[in-house]
């Protein structure tokens, strides 16, 4: 189905002056309410959009901000849209676009498959600059209409996965995979090579490992230890040892065109929380448990 579909040229505008986000959200509930009858309108609609906001951030670096809220006693999907001439500071990125999606409370799938429209839209720039020489709402339907725009029927883990996640080489010791760790607060992390073919991953328990001896790993349990003499081994080799010595293959990657469904069945069954996303023996980006609770259970 067309992304242009969902608009109603009412509810898109173009703002001119400097404006708060609470003042962009505002207009846009007021126009939104102004023509369609919701279960909560006004102010009270504004409070939800602000609470969602306050959950996780809505604002992308393309420079797109998609706030959303889901109602219940609602069954429709509504969309209103704010092209900025100033643009507002969301989290610290400045938004040119935002663009608020209502809709009722068991449509997470529609949801995402119009923010993913709406993203890939906004990594356009040719579309995005096309967009902006229009000033009125009848104008962007027909240029969205022209440039095809279309939401998908199925979500899948390309929609909702890390892109250009952080990766680490083969060759790379333990105290560089370590700084990674560190550096961007990660426990695991997908290796490549350095034309981002996929080698396998790693993740915190394969480096601590390293300064548990295997007999170790036979005993019920080390209380009977007082000290870190153990991880010994791993301080003494962190300059030694590299990825490639830890790192595991066992574990199939995913395919960003696989389903939600199978990612999640994947990290029950394997009990692993990350998976890398793998197209044609290339990493294009990673899946984490959280991923999917935030952006789909809790979107």
């Amino acid at each position: 189905m067309l992304l242009s579909s969902y608009l109603d040229a009412q509810t898109i505008y173009f703002e001119a002056s400097p404006k708060t986000k609470e003042e962009v959200y505002s207009e846009m509930v007021s126009r939104i309410c102004r023509i369609h009858k919701l279960p909560s309108c006004g102010k009270k609609l504004l409070d939800m959009i602000l609470a969602r906001d306050a959950v996780s951030t809505t604002a992308y670096a393309t420079g797109i901000s998609i706030p959303h809220v889901r109602m219940d006693g609602f069954n429709d999907t509504l969309i209103s849209m704010c092209f900025l001439s100033n643009p507002i500071d969301h989290d610290g990125i400045p938004i040119k676009l935002v663009i608020l999606i209502i809709t009722d409370t068991s449509s997470s799938k529609l949801y995402l498959n119009i923010v993913s429209a709406l993203l890939k839209l906004s990594k356009d720039t040719e579309a995005i600059a096309k967009l902006n020489q229009v000033k009125d709402g009848h104008g962007i339907i027909q240029t969205l209409k022209q440039l095809n725009i279309t939401v998908k029927d199925k979500v899948t883990i390309g929609d909702i996965m890390i892109a250009k996640p952080v990766s680490v080489l083969p060759e790379a010791t333990l105290r560089e995979l370590s700084n990674l760790m560190s550096e961007h607060k990660v426990a695991g992390m997908p290796v490549v090579d350095k034309e981002m073919n996929y080698k396998g991953e790693v993740d915190v328990l394969n480096l601590l490992k390293v300064g548990i001896p295997d007999y170790m790993l036979m005993m019920d349990h080390l209380g009977f230890l007082s000290n870190f003499e153990p991880l010994e081994k791993l301080f003494a080799t962190q300059d030694v040892k590299t990825v490639k010595d830890i790192m595991s293959t066992e574990d199939e990657p995913l395919k960003s065109s696989d389903s939600i469904i199978e990612a999640v069945f994947e990290m029950i069954q394997h009990k692993k929380r990350l998976f890398s996303v793998v197209d044609n023996g290339k990493l294009v980006g990673v899946i984490t448990a959280m991923d999917v609770f935030k952006k789909v259970f809790k979107a």
